[in-house]
């Protein structure tokens, strides 16, 4: 709110949308197990990450015009303001 800007809600729980959540955590340690990640691999994931370019055009204009650790002190707040 400090910077004006409009953080969502977060998702209100509900058990369904927890049991399918579950669901999905357990499908995708599964699939996490599977997938090998020596130091060679996790290299490669590093280098193809690292040339991946996100348009310019879907970033806000307040984004270009706050720091790093303005942004995250943002976030850490709102989100230690969530928990209480």
């Amino acid at each position: 709110q400090m910077l004006r800007l409009h953080l969502p809600d977060p998702p209100v729980d509900s058990e369904e949308e927890n049991e399918e959540e579950a669901a999905e955590g357990a499908a995708a340690q599964s699939s996490r197990s599977s997938i090998p990640m020596d130091a060679e691999h996790v290299e490669l994931v590093k280098r193809t990450m690292a040339s991946v370019k996100l348009p310019t055009l879907g970033i806000p204009a307040w984004a270009s015009q706050i720091s790093e650790e303005q942004w995250k002190d943002v976030v850490q707040r709102t989100l230690q303001a969530r928990q209480s």
